[in-house]
């Protein structure tokens, strides 16, 4: 009779022993789970502050080019295939030319400082700027 309980211990050590390592294995899975959306969400949202930087630095050689054909140019609204942006232009020789892109939500703002002398523009600062 003794060997026989010593089997049904045995037998509920080993249903603990299982259910502990199928809870620490459903653990390890959700953790994992929840890495990989993060992950996903990450790389979605650094395309698209790509997307918002390609439109903000198209824009600025956009507005370059108006202010080496016309020094008059203060800027105004862009639209372009995959967004738009607004430009700023302030100041008069050096001029301080604005930037903002815009893709959907993400944004991103680009300044630059540059001289005009004629029609030859001397860029002395070009920086991209937190939002």
């Amino acid at each position: 009779m003794k060997q026989q309980g010593t089997q049904k211990e045995r037998g509920v050590a080993a249903l603990v022993v299982i259910v502990l390592v199928a809870a620490a294995a459903l653990i390890f899975v959700q953790g994992a789970a929840l890495l990989g959306l993060g992950e996903l969400d990450l790389g979605y949202t650094s395309q698209k502050g790509s997307e918002a930087f390609s439109v903000a630095d198209g824009c600025m050689e956009e507005a370059l080019q108006r202010m080496r054909l016309n020094a008059g140019y203060t800027g105004g609204l862009l639209n372009v295939s995959n967004g738009s942006c607004t430009i700023t232009v302030t100041g008069s020789n050096p001029y301080t030319l604005m930037v903002l892109g815009t893709t959907g939500n993400y944004n991103k703002r680009i300044e630059a400082a540059i001289t005009l002398s004629g029609n030859v523009i001397t860029i002395n600062s070009w920086e991209e700027l937190s939002n």
